[in-house]
């Protein structure tokens, strides 16, 4: 985002004009940074947001005849150093009291449900690790998906946002719905939302916010991203029982045959290995009728050696 689009919006969020989803842009980028980090006290609070009231001031005032470059060097300057103060008040500000979590897995072939303190529901797919406090508290609502895919559907409290924590992404919304798959073979993180607007935030800086129908594909790799329109009839299938591949690499094919079927699956060539695969994958099919599904698409063939299945 660009100083002067930021501009405006920190200046219509400190006259208490911006609407939800410049707000909720504001409070992602505000929790943008390690996940340790916590909103300083009401006191600290009141002296940032008095600092970031006169460097925004500072920023936008206008000259009546004649505007120089070094006037646009200044008020940009002047927002930097609004930047830098705030963050250097969360890094050290105090941290709300300890929490209590609990972690909560799933193994192969296993799915489970969960209902948080708040009234939230997380759906937590197979082959997953979620760690949720006890009793939320404090003015965040925040977990950490530490591995695998979850649905998240949260109940709406505009006082309390809730962050989900992936490494390296933070997701932050009001109340609303959406799913994360976050394996960590697949070396990809998506985000797709179903109900309201969703907030991306990673490395210090918002990457995206997400309309219902939307998806955003972060790559861990090399930081690319991604963000594009889905049928989330495809994307937040496996709830249902049933799971889509459309063009699926074979790393992607074999997470997913591993987590729902508990096969092992590897491929026997290099050539195997380039395929891309696309197919509807029913969750209750017996291990057979799965191998031969995915052998048809290629016409290859599979042989089992020890626990693995080769595909060649």
């Amino acid at each position: 985002m660009d100083i002067y689009k930021l501009r405006k919006i920190l200046q219509r969020y400190r006259e208490g004009k911006a609407n939800e989803t410049e707000s909720a842009l504001v409070e992602a980028w505000y929790k943008s940074y390690e996940q340790q980090e916590r909103f300083v006290g009401r006191e600290d609070a009141e002296k940032i947001r008095r600092a970031i009231s006169r460097g925004v001031k500072a920023a936008t005032l206008k000259h009546s005849v004649i505007q120089l470059p070094i006037l646009r060097v200044a008020a940009s300057f002047a927002i930097f150093l609004t930047i830098c103060f705030f963050g250097w008040r969360l890094r050290k500000g105090p941290v709300s009291k300890t929490q209590t979590y609990t972690t909560v897995t799933t193994g192969t072939k296993g799915l489970r449900e969960l209902v948080l303190s708040d009234g939230s529901l997380i759906r937590l797919n197979a082959a997953s690790r979620l760690k949720i406090p006890n009793v939320f508290s404090g003015q965040l609502r925040e977990v950490v998906l530490e591995e695998g895919e979850a649905f998240f559907q949260i109940k709406r409290d505009p006082e309390r946002p809730f962050i989900v924590h992936t490494s390296p992404l933070n997701v932050q919304v009001l109340g609303t719905s959406f799913n994360i798959r976050a394996y960590k073979n697949l070396h990809a993180i998506s985000v797709t939302v179903t109900t309201g607007k969703v907030g991306v935030t990673g490395k210090s800086k918002t990457l995206a916010m997400l309309m219902p129908g939307q998806q955003l594909n972060y790559n861990i790799i090399n930081g690319a991203i991604q963000q594009l329109t889905v049928d989330l009839n495809h994307a937040q299938s496996w709830q249902k029982g049933f799971t889509y591949l459309d063009q699926a690499g074979f790393n992607e094919l074999s997470t997913i045959v591993k987590n729902i079927y508990g096969l092992s699956i590897k491929a026997g060539n290099k050539k195997v290995g380039g395929y891309r695969f696309t197919l509807r994958l029913m969750h209750n099919l017996p291990a057979s009728q799965v191998l031969g599904l995915i052998s048809q698409l290629h016409h290859t063939h599979f042989r089992k050696e020890g626990n693995d299945i080769i595909l060649y």
